[in-house]
């Protein structure tokens, strides 16, 4: 595969973004290759089991299904970034990141900065509204049990991350590729690597 020096996923709560950056994240360092996985949802659920008025309040807002503010997201990138991406060649697979247009400013800077603007690959993992209402509900994760809080993450998605998207279409230094995310594991994997390919 032909692993670009920084590879977004996208894609609603419940599309598989995790499941398909374990098996990328797999065949990379088989081929020996090191790679540094920003998840930013992991980061939050990690915060939110401290003490403190800070994870508190962030507490309150995940379990709403509400969008987390931009300067907190930002703040864990770049201090992320800062302790973790210390090889120009490593491998940057960022997950739940970008999520609003400041976000795709953040990054754009962040990018530069790192050298990487210039090569960068979005796959966004498209699933329907449905079918991430069945997933969340099945899964069972303790921020996924409230359906008010279900509705609320798909309706910031459609209202923030989608616009975000559509920005990162326009630039000329990201290529997006749309994934159907509705089929298998198996299969979504393989477009993903034939993607990868080209």
């Amino acid at each position: 595969m032909n692993i670009p020096k920084t590879l977004i996923v996208m894609g609603r709560s419940g599309s598989g973004k995790g499941t398909q950056i374990e098996l990328l994240k797999k065949q990379i360092i088989s081929n020996q290759r090191e790679v540094y996985h920003f998840e930013s949802g992991h980061l939050f659920r990690q915060m939110v089991k401290g003490d403190g008025y800070t994870s508190d309040r962030l507490r309150d807002i995940i379990k709403k299904g509400e969008l987390v503010p931009d300067f907190l997201t930002d703040w864990l990138l770049v201090g992320d970034l800062v302790q973790n991406l210390d090889d120009p060649e490593q491998i940057l697979i960022l997950d739940g990141y970008p999520r609003t247009l400041h976000q795709v400013d953040t990054l754009d800077r962040a990018l530069d900065y790192y050298n990487r603007a210039d090569d960068v690959v979005v796959i966004h993992i498209e699933v329907s509204e449905e079918e991430v209402r069945r997933r969340m509900t099945e899964r069972g994760r303790t921020d996924d049990v409230d359906r008010e809080a279900i509705e609320n993450r798909i309706t910031f998605y459609n209202e923030k991350v989608l616009p975000s998207l559509e920005l990162l279409r326009e630039k000329k230094n990201y290529k997006v590729f749309d994934i159907d995310g509705e089929g298998s594991v198996e299969s979504i994997h393989q477009s993903i690597k034939e993607i990868l390919q080209d």
